[in-house]
């Protein structure tokens, strides 16, 4: 019996470009109705620039059928200078024009991740300004949980 074949992963790192260096990086990569992506940051704006060309690219290669969610794990840091939140607005606004947005996004911060508290309400209110479905988690298995809910209560 083979086993099922493993995902492409995508790295933020393969997409940089520029006179800065991207702090922070994500990797990702799609799962059926769910996009996975671990992240350590702390993120600048050259890093959410390179998330936004690698997702490009993956949903290029594997768009989900139908609605999806994303999961997000953290490790080291969630904390992002201003600039890069601008351009993740920005991102944020251009997966809603592409309509190539997630149903839902879990984050999953636990609580040794710097900059938890202070990152962890200006991340929903992006979301909530761009109406996606947030939440955030210290476990996985729980985000996964609340993932599958969201995508199942939606018909996905």
């Amino acid at each position: 019996m083979s086993k099922p074949p493993q995902p492409r992963r995508l790295r933020s790192d393969d997409y940089a470009s520029g006179p800065f260096a991207p702090h922070g990086r994500v990797e990702i990569w799609s799962e059926g109705s769910v996009v996975r992506l671990r992240a350590e940051g702390p993120f600048n704006a050259e890093s959410v620039q390179a998330i936004g060309l690698a997702m490009a690219q993956l949903f290029a290669e594997a768009p989900p059928k139908g609605r999806f969610a994303d999961i997000l794990v953290f490790h080291g840091s969630i904390l992002a200078t201003p600039e890069a939140l601008a351009a993740f607005d920005g991102f944020l606004a251009r997966m809603s024009q592409a309509k190539t947005a997630p149903l839902a996004v879990a984050y999953v911060v636990g609580a040794e991740v710097e900059g938890r508290d202070l990152m962890l309400p200006v991340f929903k209110r992006l979301y909530d300004k761009h109406r996606r479905r947030f939440a955030h988690f210290e476990d996985e298995a729980q985000a996964e949980a609340w993932v599958r809910e969201q995508l199942s209560a939606d018909g996905g």
